[in-house]
């Protein structure tokens, strides 16, 4: 979304950091909705009306109201499944990023061999 990238930078720029958490907690919805989208759209494409529900759905979610759908729907679903399954995810985060710093040692050596 094109009209958030302003605000983004004026909630870094702020002295206070609630708008941070605020913008983070967005992306962090938005996110998970998107990856939710991508493997559902095809179906939910052929809906009426599903366009006009997701920009309203998106709207509420940065809309700046004290509960707006980001805080409610972070709060209410992705932080207790993320609590939940903490360690889970740490452990697949921590596997990935060693294999991808292997990845990167052996593509450091191929590059050093070849020249």
């Amino acid at each position: 979304m094109m009209i958030s990238g302003p605000f983004i930078n004026m909630a870094l720029e702020s002295p206070h950091k609630d708008d941070d958490t605020r913008w983070l907690t967005y992306w962090v919805v938005f996110a998970v909705f998107s990856v939710c989208e991508f493997f559902s759209d095809l179906l939910l494409s052929w809906f009426p009306f599903y366009w006009l529900g997701k920009c309203i759905f998106l709207v509420w979610c940065f809309v700046p109201l004290p509960y707006n759908g980001s805080d409610f729907i972070y709060a209410r679903i992705i932080r207790p499944f993320f609590m939940k399954h903490r360690t889970e995810i740490d452990s697949a985060v921590n596997k990935v990023t060693d294999k991808l710093g292997d990845l990167a040692d052996s593509a450091a050596k191929a590059a050093a061999k070849s020249d």
